[in-house]
């Protein structure tokens, strides 16, 4: 584990964050006049660095598996998981277009309203 004392993995957690070096060094408990100073060193230091670099790896594998979780419910919906009778056709369709967005498999579309002008922008994939 890096060996951070309590003050340095606070500042490295609320950094984490907020990205806000000054303001994680004060809420972390280090004087405030050099809060600007402190907070600019603790980024540079390897240590917190490392700690920073785990906290990153946590979240992605997080978001990951949550994206993973609710893809399978999805497949689920449209497999007529567990309860066939209780999920319409219209939710079928529901899960499997959510099912591809989620996976990527549509380009990105935006959409603007300005009174009555209506912008629609869609990316298409070559």
């Amino acid at each position: 584990m890096y060996k951070l004392n309590q003050r340095q993995r606070m500042f490295t957690i609320n950094y984490f964050k907020t990205g806000n070096a000054t303001q994680s060094a004060i809420n972390a408990g280090y004087a405030p006049t050099r809060a600007e100073v402190t907070g600019s060193e603790l980024v540079r230091n390897s240590k917190v660095s490392e700690y920073l670099a785990e906290l990153n790896t946590q979240m992605q594998t997080s978001v990951v598996t949550k994206k993973e979780q609710k893809l399978q419910k999805l497949e689920q919906i449209y497999e007529h998981e567990p309860l066939p009778e209780t999920i319409s056709a219209r939710d079928r369709i529901l899960a499997i277009s959510e099912h591809n967005k989620m996976d990527g498999d549509y380009a990105p579309e935006k959409h603007a309203l300005l009174g009555n002008i209506v912008i629609e922008v869609i990316y298409r994939d070559k």
